[in-house]
């Protein structure tokens, strides 16, 4: 693996564990097996290092849904509009689930111009707007109203089940989703 993805690779797995601005840089080093003088041959900084993680992560979980959503092509519009739960969902179910990290840097700093926060709100933005087309293209009258509830909806579920950590708040969620989504095409009808 190259040098600049193990370096990618250790921030996922550190911030994930135990956020953003907890880790210090010689435990990133340590993990991926780098020296500082290769770090910076990389990165800038390690705020730099931090939005570029976080941005691998918004593309990961763009392209979950991306791909989870060009499965569910042939089912009907409400099935298409859920698969932007499930890529979510996968994420619940996979034992490194450490709640979303984009919401977790948004977060975690009370600097609004703190760099990975920056970088947070752009990747959620990225989102929206993605939920926003996916509702467009199937129809529903005001996709950006339905994207921005939408991703409340995914937001809480994601929160719901980092804190409480069973499935109870997703399904709740997910059955959320399902009647604002039953409303939203009954209101484009």
């Amino acid at each position: 693996m190259a040098t600049h993805e193990r370096l990618i690779k250790a921030g996922l797995d550190l911030f994930h564990r135990h956020g953003i601005h907890p880790v210090g840089l010689d435990r990133i080093l340590h993990q991926a097996g780098v020296t500082k003088t290769t770090f910076y041959n990389y990165f800038e900084s390690k705020e730099d290092f931090a939005c570029a993680v976080i941005d691998r992560f918004g593309e990961e979980i763009h392209t979950r849904i991306q791909l989870c959503v060009d499965c569910a092509h042939g089912s009907g519009v409400k099935q298409h509009l859920l698969a932007i739960f499930d890529a979510w969902d996968e994420l619940f179910d996979h034992d490194s689930f450490r709640g979303c990290m984009l919401v977790g840097a948004g977060v975690a700093s009370g600097d609004i111009y703190d760099p990975a926060r920056e970088a947070a709100i752009k990747n959620k933005q990225a989102l929206l707007h993605t939920y926003e087309e996916i509702a467009a293209q199937v129809g529903i009258r005001n996709p950006r109203r339905f994207a921005t509830r939408f991703g409340l909806l995914v937001d809480g579920s994601l929160i719901a089940r980092h804190i409480y950590g069973d499935r109870n708040e997703v399904e709740e969620a997910r059955k959320m989703a399902e009647q604002l989504i039953d409303d939203s095409l009954a209101n484009s009808a």
